[in-house]
Protein backbone atom coordinates (compact mmCIF):
# COMPACT_ATOMS: atom_id res chain seq x y z
CA UNK A 1 0.00 0.00 0.00
CA UNK A 2 1.14 3.28 -0.73
CA UNK A 3 1.88 5.87 1.91
CA UNK A 4 1.38 9.52 1.73
CA UNK A 5 3.76 11.66 1.56
CA UNK A 6 4.79 14.40 3.58
CA UNK A 7 3.71 17.88 2.55
CA UNK A 8 6.16 20.74 3.69
CA UNK A 9 6.17 23.73 2.90
CA UNK A 10 8.09 23.24 -0.23
CA UNK A 11 5.56 20.89 -2.35
CA UNK A 12 2.37 23.15 -0.60
CA UNK A 13 4.88 25.46 -2.77
CA UNK A 14 4.90 23.42 -6.09
CA UNK A 15 1.23 22.31 -5.61
CA UNK A 16 0.28 25.86 -5.46
CA UNK A 17 2.11 27.07 -8.42
CA UNK A 18 1.74 23.63 -10.99
CA UNK A 19 -1.67 22.40 -9.31
CA UNK A 20 -3.94 25.44 -10.49
CA UNK A 21 -4.37 26.81 -13.72
CA UNK A 22 -4.12 31.16 -12.78
CA UNK A 23 -7.33 33.05 -14.16
CA UNK A 24 -7.13 36.72 -14.00
CA UNK A 25 -10.29 37.52 -12.53
CA UNK A 26 -9.83 34.67 -9.53
CA UNK A 27 -6.10 36.15 -9.28
CA UNK A 28 -7.71 39.54 -8.75
CA UNK A 29 -10.41 38.69 -6.50
CA UNK A 30 -7.75 36.77 -4.06
CA UNK A 31 -5.55 40.15 -4.57
CA UNK A 32 -8.57 42.05 -3.32
CA UNK A 33 -9.32 39.71 -0.70
CA UNK A 34 -6.28 39.56 1.17
CA UNK A 35 -5.80 43.25 1.17
CA UNK A 36 -8.46 43.12 3.92
CA UNK A 37 -6.02 41.35 6.18
CA UNK A 38 -6.14 38.82 8.49
CA UNK A 39 -10.10 37.97 7.94
CA UNK A 40 -8.84 37.05 4.47
CA UNK A 41 -8.23 33.57 6.18
CA UNK A 42 -12.18 33.01 5.80
CA UNK A 43 -11.25 32.57 1.77
CA UNK A 44 -11.25 29.20 -0.08
CA UNK A 45 -7.70 28.41 -1.68
CA UNK A 46 -7.80 29.06 -5.63
CA UNK A 47 -7.19 25.59 -6.13
CA UNK A 48 -10.06 24.89 -4.17
CA UNK A 49 -12.29 26.64 -6.14
CA UNK A 50 -10.75 25.02 -9.34
CA UNK A 51 -11.89 21.45 -7.86
CA UNK A 52 -15.24 22.69 -6.85
CA UNK A 53 -15.84 23.80 -10.37
CA UNK A 54 -14.92 20.57 -11.74
CA UNK A 55 -17.58 18.58 -9.79
CA UNK A 56 -20.11 20.83 -10.30
CA UNK A 57 -19.12 20.68 -14.16
CA UNK A 58 -18.51 16.36 -14.15
CA UNK A 59 -21.98 16.09 -11.66
CA UNK A 60 -23.77 18.17 -14.47
CA UNK A 61 -25.33 20.07 -11.56
CA UNK A 62 -27.74 22.25 -11.49
CA UNK A 63 -28.85 23.51 -8.51
CA UNK A 64 -26.59 24.33 -6.12
CA UNK A 65 -26.05 25.65 -2.75
CA UNK A 66 -23.62 27.58 -1.00
CA UNK A 67 -23.28 28.15 2.87
CA UNK A 68 -20.85 30.66 3.57
CA UNK A 69 -19.88 33.37 0.82
CA UNK A 70 -17.66 35.74 2.27
CA UNK A 71 -15.62 37.44 -0.72
CA UNK A 72 -17.49 35.02 -3.39
CA UNK A 73 -14.82 32.62 -4.75
CA UNK A 74 -16.79 29.91 -3.82
CA UNK A 75 -19.38 31.20 -5.96
CA UNK A 76 -17.93 31.96 -8.38
CA UNK A 77 -16.24 29.42 -9.17
CA UNK A 78 -19.33 27.29 -8.32
CA UNK A 79 -21.09 29.41 -10.87
CA UNK A 80 -18.76 28.42 -13.44
CA UNK A 81 -19.12 25.06 -13.16
CA UNK A 82 -22.85 24.61 -13.67
CA UNK A 83 -24.99 23.72 -16.68
CA UNK A 84 -26.33 26.87 -18.76
CA UNK A 85 -29.16 27.24 -17.02
CA UNK A 86 -27.93 26.08 -13.83
CA UNK A 87 -28.59 28.40 -10.84
CA UNK A 88 -26.46 28.80 -7.44
CA UNK A 89 -28.27 29.86 -4.22
CA UNK A 90 -25.69 31.05 -1.52
CA UNK A 91 -26.42 31.91 2.26
CA UNK A 92 -24.60 34.14 4.30
CA UNK A 93 -25.38 35.68 7.54
CA UNK A 94 -23.89 39.43 6.45
CA UNK A 95 -23.54 41.62 3.10
CA UNK A 96 -20.41 43.06 4.31
CA UNK A 97 -18.89 41.62 1.02
CA UNK A 98 -21.57 41.43 -0.99
CA UNK A 99 -21.16 44.39 -3.04
CA UNK A 100 -16.96 42.74 -3.72
CA UNK A 101 -18.39 39.62 -4.18
CA UNK A 102 -21.17 40.34 -7.10
CA UNK A 103 -18.02 42.66 -8.73
CA UNK A 104 -16.50 40.31 -9.49
CA UNK A 105 -19.20 37.76 -10.37
CA UNK A 106 -20.32 40.23 -13.15
CA UNK A 107 -16.94 39.99 -14.56
CA UNK A 108 -16.68 36.34 -14.51
CA UNK A 109 -19.64 36.52 -16.35
CA UNK A 110 -21.97 34.50 -13.87
CA UNK A 111 -23.45 36.98 -11.50
CA UNK A 112 -26.93 35.84 -13.27
CA UNK A 113 -26.76 32.48 -12.02
CA UNK A 114 -26.43 33.24 -8.42
CA UNK A 115 -28.99 34.51 -5.88
CA UNK A 116 -27.89 35.82 -2.83
CA UNK A 117 -29.62 34.98 0.35
CA UNK A 118 -29.08 37.06 3.75
CA UNK A 119 -29.25 35.16 6.65
CA UNK A 120 -29.23 33.03 9.04
CA UNK A 121 -28.13 29.33 7.76
CA UNK A 122 -29.84 27.21 9.73
CA UNK A 123 -32.88 28.77 9.80
CA UNK A 124 -32.90 29.14 5.91
CA UNK A 125 -32.06 25.49 5.31
CA UNK A 126 -34.60 23.99 7.67
CA UNK A 127 -37.39 26.03 5.72
CA UNK A 128 -35.73 25.13 2.35
CA UNK A 129 -36.32 21.54 3.90
CA UNK A 130 -39.99 22.34 5.17
CA UNK A 131 -41.04 23.73 1.49
CA UNK A 132 -38.54 20.23 -0.08
CA UNK A 133 -36.27 22.23 -1.99
CA UNK A 134 -33.48 19.90 -3.67
CA UNK A 135 -30.21 20.31 -4.80
CA UNK A 136 -27.55 18.52 -6.55
CA UNK A 137 -24.34 20.16 -4.68
CA UNK A 138 -23.96 21.58 -1.62
CA UNK A 139 -20.98 23.37 -0.25
CA UNK A 140 -20.43 24.02 3.10
CA UNK A 141 -17.55 26.70 4.53
CA UNK A 142 -19.61 28.86 6.81
CA UNK A 143 -19.22 29.14 11.02
CA UNK A 144 -18.07 25.51 12.51
CA UNK A 145 -20.30 26.01 15.64
CA UNK A 146 -23.39 25.28 13.10
CA UNK A 147 -21.26 22.62 10.81
CA UNK A 148 -23.06 19.12 12.45
CA UNK A 149 -26.41 21.51 11.83
CA UNK A 150 -25.63 21.98 8.37
CA UNK A 151 -24.36 18.38 7.54
CA UNK A 152 -27.41 17.11 8.90
CA UNK A 153 -29.94 19.74 6.82
CA UNK A 154 -27.77 18.84 3.82
CA UNK A 155 -28.63 15.75 3.71
CA UNK A 156 -32.21 16.49 3.78
CA UNK A 157 -31.84 18.33 0.72
CA UNK A 158 -29.90 16.55 -1.88
CA UNK A 159 -31.26 13.61 -3.57
CA UNK A 160 -29.59 10.34 -3.83
CA UNK A 161 -25.88 10.32 -5.34
CA UNK A 162 -26.17 14.33 -4.34
CA UNK A 163 -23.04 15.70 -3.17
CA UNK A 164 -21.73 17.74 0.09
CA UNK A 165 -18.24 19.21 0.13
CA UNK A 166 -17.22 20.44 3.44
CA UNK A 167 -13.97 22.50 4.20
CA UNK A 168 -12.01 22.83 7.03
CA UNK A 169 -12.16 19.51 7.98
CA UNK A 170 -8.28 19.23 8.69
CA UNK A 171 -8.38 22.82 10.17
CA UNK A 172 -4.92 23.59 10.36
CA UNK A 173 -3.76 20.43 11.31
CA UNK A 174 -5.24 20.88 15.10
CA UNK A 175 -7.55 17.85 14.59
CA UNK A 176 -4.93 15.79 14.56
CA UNK A 177 -3.33 17.17 17.61
CA UNK A 178 -5.05 15.82 21.00
CA UNK A 179 -3.79 18.55 23.06
CA UNK A 180 -6.13 20.60 20.89
CA UNK A 181 -9.32 20.82 22.77
CA UNK A 182 -11.16 24.05 21.80
CA UNK A 183 -15.08 24.29 20.81
CA UNK A 184 -14.27 24.43 17.08
CA UNK A 185 -12.05 21.62 16.73
CA UNK A 186 -13.62 19.49 18.83
CA UNK A 187 -16.87 19.79 16.59
CA UNK A 188 -15.03 19.42 13.57
CA UNK A 189 -12.95 16.69 14.97
CA UNK A 190 -16.47 14.52 16.05
CA UNK A 191 -18.28 15.60 12.54
CA UNK A 192 -15.05 13.96 10.81
CA UNK A 193 -15.77 10.76 13.13
CA UNK A 194 -19.85 11.16 12.43
CA UNK A 195 -18.97 11.25 8.49
CA UNK A 196 -16.73 8.03 8.84
CA UNK A 197 -19.26 6.25 10.35
CA UNK A 198 -22.39 7.20 8.28
CA UNK A 199 -23.95 4.36 6.35
CA UNK A 200 -26.61 7.22 4.78
CA UNK A 201 -22.99 8.10 2.82
CA UNK A 202 -20.41 7.66 0.48
CA UNK A 203 -16.94 10.05 1.16
CA UNK A 204 -13.59 10.70 1.10
CA UNK A 205 -11.96 13.41 3.41
CA UNK A 206 -9.20 15.14 1.04
CA UNK A 207 -6.16 17.17 1.96
CA UNK A 208 -6.57 19.85 -0.15
CA UNK A 209 -5.71 22.65 1.37
CA UNK A 210 -7.67 23.11 4.33
CA UNK A 211 -9.08 19.58 4.07
CA UNK A 212 -12.28 18.88 1.95
CA UNK A 213 -14.72 15.82 2.55
CA UNK A 214 -16.42 14.75 -0.08
CA UNK A 215 -19.41 13.38 0.58
CA UNK A 216 -22.23 11.55 -1.47
CA UNK A 217 -25.58 10.80 -0.33
CA UNK A 218 -26.64 6.83 -0.85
Amino acid sequence: MSNQIPIDEKLIKYLRTQGYRSDNIIDNLVKETLALGNIARMQIAPEQGQFLEIIVSITKSNKCLEVGRFTGLSSLCIAKGLTENGKLVSIDNSDEFLSLAQKYWKLAGVDSKIESVIGDAVEVMQSMVDRQHSFDFIFIDADKSNYPHYYELSLQLIPTNGIIIIDNMLWHGDVADEEKQDTQTQTIRELNLKIQKDDRINYSLLPLSDGLSFIQKK
